[in-house]
């Protein structure tokens, strides 16, 4: 996560990425309480060391699994023929829900003990989701969960500081909105995992 606090004094500019990919490069300008919220529920379930999700095989096939069950035209996962057991562990595996600046990149987080496998792909203008046969396969990544914790952590305090001296600003009870919140060089530029 690279947050841009100089360019918008009303929401959040964060430049997100997934293993190099650039996830939300049309729209980086989140709505500071949505972000928020959405970080602390990625650490709810993040945080927690789990096992990995029921029939797990490899992080690309079990997104192309999940995938399947998300984008099934009947809206109910019956085309994977998934168990109820499977879809709410499908369902838990959703990843980057964070509003419309990510509404283009289907992501999915499979946590596996001490690691966590993230896996996105990106969807077409219109937001429909690649064909199964299209060999545009998913790009992954394996991140310690700690790490992965630690960033979004360090994402979600940038967020609520960010947040709070803009807010401020806007009722008048003091801070002021010069452009410089988050340039102190520790934390303003960027919050990436390695």
């Amino acid at each position: 996560m690279e947050f841009h606090p100089e360019r918008d004094p009303g929401l959040l500019c964060v430049d997100v990425f997934v293993g190099g990919l650039h996830v939300n490069a049309w729209d980086n300008a989140f709505y500071p309480p949505l972000l928020v919220k959405k970080l602390k529920d990625e650490l709810g379930r993040l945080r927690p060391t789990t096992a990995p999700p029921v029939g797990f095989t490899s992080p690309s096939e079990y997104f192309l699994m999940v995938e399947s069950w998300m984008y099934d035209d009947a809206g109910t996962g019956a085309g994977t023929g998934a168990s109820a057991e499977a879809e709410e562990a499908f369902a838990r595996c959703a990843f980057l829900e964070w509003g419309e600046c990510t509404d283009q990149v289907t992501a999915f987080a499979f946590p596996d003990g001490d690691r966590v496998h993230l896996a996105c792909r990106m969807r077409d203008g219109d937001g429909a989701a690649p064909g199964a046969g299209s060999g545009d396969g998913p790009t992954v990544v394996s991140v310690s969960r700690t790490v992965l914790v630690e960033t979004l952590e360090r994402g979600l305090a940038l967020a609520e500081r960010e947040w709070a001296a803009r807010l401020a600003a806007m009722t008048g009870r003091g801070g002021t909105d010069d452009g410089e919140d988050g340039e102190d060089g520790e934390d303003g530029a960027g919050v990436r995992s390695p």
